[in-house]
């Protein structure tokens, strides 16, 4: 009865990563993605990957005041997409108050510069 318990309670919480069957590279935004509002400059602070939509707090990166602001996003469990990280200095793309996608500061340059 036991192991029932455990091989089920392992496919509830298993069922995201099993459900991806290759893990596909990162691959840079090409383009802003579509709806997005704002784009800000921010540092990872930290992030609580226990719930989805995962939470990262960030501290915007202003000239003399930074704030520190909670955003919901989703996360990329098969790839294909940048997360955040602890630590990062990265550029988030949002609609309201969730973010679309983020990218490197040199990642959001290009696309600026190509995309207008």
């Amino acid at each position: 009865m036991r192991r029932m318990v455990l091989v089920a309670a392992l496919g509830v919480v298993a069922q995201p990563a099993v459900a991806c069957t290759v893990s596909s590279p990162y691959r840079p935004l090409t383009a802003r993605p579509a709806g997005t509002q704002t784009a800000l400059l921010v540092d990872v602070v930290s992030l609580d990957l226990r719930r989805y939509p995962a939470i990262a707090t960030v501290r915007i990166v202003r000239g003399d005041k930074p704030a520190t602001r909670t955003i919901p996003y989703w996360r990329a469990i098969c790839g294909g997409r940048r997360d955040p990280a602890k630590g990062e200095r990265l550029v988030v793309y949002l609609r309201g108050s969730d973010a679309l996608g983020w990218a490197t500061p040199a990642e959001a340059k290009r696309l600026e510069r190509s995309f207008g």
